[in-house]
């Protein structure tokens, strides 16, 4: 029981300290798909989320355009879709 509550604390800890930042999960060329923490405020996620993507398409000489996002609500991730043009 000491150890669960020494675990759901510590993630309980975390999860307010935002800062957290955003992870490229798919590039195709065409799309990209950053991952950012669904605890933290859509506009933060939003702030860390587009200037990854506009990184990723400049790698092909393209501008990152926000399409959708995707929550799900199992791992408290939002997955945002930018596509490449």
């Amino acid at each position: 029981m000491k150890k669960t509550s020494v675990v759901l604390l510590s993630v309980a800890f975390l999860a307010s300290c935002g800062n957290t930042p955003a992870i490229v999960s798919d590039f195709n060329g065409d799309s990209v798909k950053v991952v950012t923490n669904g605890l933290e405020t859509l506009d933060y996620q939003r702030s860390v989320a587009e200037p990854e993507a506009q990184r990723i398409c400049q790698t092909q000489g393209k501008n990152a355009e926000y399409a959708s996002t995707r929550t799900n609500s199992q791992t408290y991730e939002n997955e945002h879709l930018y596509l490449c043009l």
